[in-house]
């Protein structure tokens, strides 16, 4: 049997014996050769027998050293093996749920009423969530902080990078003043604004890249005079003449905002996605994969019971009739 001083550098010998020489495995286990060549001596001690000889100047691993090799390789698949199992394990018997939530598109409110359904029915299960900016946070962030679940900001329906669910669309829309020349018409073309002065959300939001990009696409880089948080805040600016602006149907509900901006839809229309995101090549916990599951379900059979728009305002969208 192995010692656990000698399990611990197993990986060590493997990458020296593959490697050649110290140099090169030092580089692939960010280890100084001094560090590498007191833990080869530690498990040679531990197995009482040499790994390594010098044949020339060429590195060489021993008779005994190529036999132990193949434990070797053996031993620390199986210890991966057996931290996945017990990392799946903890986090099947945990009872939290983590899930990252999007700032925008009234993600916040839909949440609370998803938790307000959720947690009832799953006493057993408690949520743990952080509303974030995807500029300070990527998803790929996201999961190395443990959570399993994201919703998220997209112009597609759909990533090639992970698991993907679309939770809710809506579509860009443009912000005016009730004075401007363009406020009296149902559509413009995003081109018509490009010589405009923008108020948007701010930089290191999804949505504030998503905007920039479809400005790019229709031939002008937006002149941001401004940039704010939060949907009242945007429509008062916009209202007083610091800006046009441009946002989701969903942040900006014409029945509370029509009498201080014009909401007036692009043509094209720019179609924006609300995606629940997972890891796909590990497997949700149980905890998530229950939250995952109900969601859905909720999502398929009882969609009118979360409103996506904010509890003051109902959940019909004036937008999608």
């Amino acid at each position: 049997m192995l010692e656990s001083s000698a399990i611990k550098y197993l990986n060590d010998f493997i990458a020296l014996a593959h490697a050649g020489n110290y140099t090169k495995a030092c580089d692939q286990l960010y280890l100084s050769k001094t560090t590498l060549t007191k833990h080869i001596k530690d498990l040679e001690a531990s197995l009482e027998h040499k790994l390594f000889a010098l044949s020339g100047h060429k590195l060489v691993l021993t008779e005994f050293g190529k036999l132990f090799l193949d434990y070797a390789e053996r031993f620390a698949a199986l210890d991966e093996e057996y931290e996945q199992a017990r990392s799946s394990f903890d986090e099947d018997s945990s009872s939290e749920v983590r899930v990252a939530v999007s700032l925008h598109m009234n993600c916040d409110h839909m949440m609370n009423m998803l938790w307000d359904h959720f947690v009832p029915s799953h006493p057993q299960y408690h949520l743990s969530t952080i509303e974030y900016q995807a500029g300070a946070l990527s998803r790929e962030d996201l999961f190395a902080m443990g959570y399993e679940l994201v919703f998220g900001l997209s112009g597609k329906p759909d990533d090639s990078s992970y698991g993907c669910f679309t939770w809710a669309e809506s579509t860009l829309v443009a912000l005016l003043p009730l004075s401007h020349p363009l406020a009296g018409k149902k559509q413009i073309r995003l081109r018509e604004l490009r010589s405009e002065s923008f108020v948007l959300p701010p930089r290191d939001t999804s949505l504030y890249r998503l905007i920039v990009e479809v400005c790019q696409e229709a031939g002008f880089n937006p002149h941001v005079n401004f940039t704010i948080q939060g949907s009242a805040n945007l429509t008062e600016l916009v209202s007083g003449n610091v800006g046009i602006s441009i946002s989701t149907a969903n942040d900006i509900p014409e029945r509370i905002y029509s009498d201080t901006v014009a909401i007036v839809l692009l043509d094209p229309p720019v179609p924006v996605y609300l995606n629940l995101y997972y890891r796909s090549d590990r497997a949700l916990s149980r905890p998530a994969r229950s939250f995952f599951d109900y969601a859905k379900l909720i999502h398929r059979d009882h969609p009118m019971d979360i409103p996506y728009y904010g509890p003051e305002v109902g959940v019909e969208n004036p937008f999608f009739k």
